[in-house]
């Protein structure tokens, strides 16, 4: 049996294990959708994919509380056409075969020239059917489906030396995937008996198929857990990679304590060069978010007079027992937070958001305090227009180019 069935045969026997699971899906009725958390998202193409994560809704009428898991495993890539306008209560979502159980908090890296998308790391949900360390690529057919296989890396010694973490901030350019920091444990790694936080940072190029790992001289930080990563590629000569909120774990103890763990504040941003990986950091102004702030999630947009944003929204701060509902726009150069409108479908955290058509964010998922609190929004599903600055319910596949809106472009104006 090859690897690629054998893991297909694992992901049944994962699905089967859970009591009623044949009648579970992952793309459940409105009526039946409750929660969605910990999938990773991106966009090739004239399609967003979503991939991992876990999934609560009801089975034979009884809602999530009264089932033998409050929330099962996604089991599938889940594909939406944005070549056509959608509502986030009419998209279709088309299931794609995953040939292993899924993961929460994965690492995805998209290389647009390529047409490709990589998936790694992450958390075994329930430890089901966990196997060795891997790199998968999923190759889209440009219908809306498409297929995964198994990536082998061009420095295989190194690879297998590298340990299978979650809560790491990724972000990839046109040819690298960088992920910094994270957290190894029982859940991520096969057979690792202790939890451990990963200093440093690993990047994986795109193109060789190249690996590479380290700490001092390499890595931007010493350690990094709960935050997220935006790579920007029109400021400065090779983009930059932004980091936004997170903690900085201690490196030994086998219980992380995020309660009291030092916070990334988003008033003082650090960001790296990721071909020099030169670290630098800027005083923001404007409304700056508060922290601590991790599992936010963030998406970018080039705007037509050569700067960039950076949308924002959510997240969880341990610390406080908070979970936030507040968005945020971040203009470059000026370095400058504007507060929006706070999510129409209120407090989450563990969302994904990604940067749809022409100037759209779609946030995709997310929790509050657990599986059992219906999702206000449909599908899990949340739209918001840069331009205009506003949520809304449709995707506008024909909407106009992106511009500032224009409370933003007053703050330049102004100088």
């Amino acid at each position: 049996m090859t690897r690629s069935s054998s893991l297909l045969a694992a992901a049944l026997l994962g699905l089967g294990s859970v009591a009623g699971a044949q009648k579970l899906t992952d793309a459940p009725a409105l009526a039946d959708y409750y929660r969605r958390g910990g999938t990773a998202v991106t966009v090739i193409g004239n399609y967003v994919y979503l991939d991992g994560g876990e999934l609560s809704q009801v089975v034979d009428g009884k809602p999530p509380s009264n089932q033998s898991y409050i929330s099962n495993m996604m089991n599938s890539t889940i594909s939406i056409d944005l070549s056509k306008s959608w509502t986030t209560s009419s998209a279709s979502l088309h299931l794609i075969p995953r040939p292993w159980p899924s993961k929460s908090n994965q690492a995805i890296w998209t290389d647009p020239s390529a047409g490709v998308f990589y998936a790694w790391g992450g958390k075994w949900i329930r430890g089901v059917n966990m196997s060795e360390n891997a790199l998968m690529k999923f190759t889209p057919d440009n219908r809306g489906g498409g297929a995964w296989a198994e990536e082998p890396p061009a420095n295989p010694d190194l690879f297998k030396s590298l340990h299978q973490s979650e809560w790491g901030a990724y972000a990839n350019t046109a040819d690298t995937g960088f992920l910094i920091g994270g957290l190894a444990s029982g859940w991520t790694e096969y057979r690792r008996a202790q939890t451990q936080v990963l200093p440093g940072m690993v990047a994986f190029n795109m193109k060789s198929k190249t690996w590479h790992n380290g700490t001092a001289g390499f890595s931007p930080f010493d350690t990094l857990n709960g935050a997220a990563a935006h790579f920007v590629p029109n400021m400065g000569p090779n983009g930059l990679v932004m980091v936004f909120g997170g903690v900085e774990l201690p490196v030994v103890g086998a219980n992380p304590d995020w309660e009291s763990a030092p916070a990334f504040d988003l008033r003082n941003l650090t960001f790296f060069d990721p071909a020099t990986n030169k670290k630098y950091w800027q005083v923001t102004t404007g409304s700056v978010p508060p922290t601590p702030r991790i599992q936010t999630c963030v998406a970018g947009f080039r705007n037509q007079e050569g700067g960039y944003e950076i949308i924002l929204t959510g997240g969880n701060n341990r610390r406080d027992k908070i979970v936030y509902d507040d968005t945020y726009i971040l203009s470059l150069p000026g370095f400058v937070w504007t507060r929006v409108a706070d999510s129409p479908a209120g407090k989450r955290m563990s969302a994904s958001c990604v940067a749809v058509g022409k100037r759209q964010m779609l946030s995709v998922g997310g929790t509050r305090t657990d599986w059992t609190n219906r999702d206000p929004a449909p599908q899990g599903l949340l739209l918001f227009d840069m331009t205009e600055m506003k949520w809304k319910d449709e995707y506008d596949a024909n909407a106009a180019e992106y511009q500032r809106s224009e409370d933003i472009g007053r703050w330049y104006k102004n100088g």
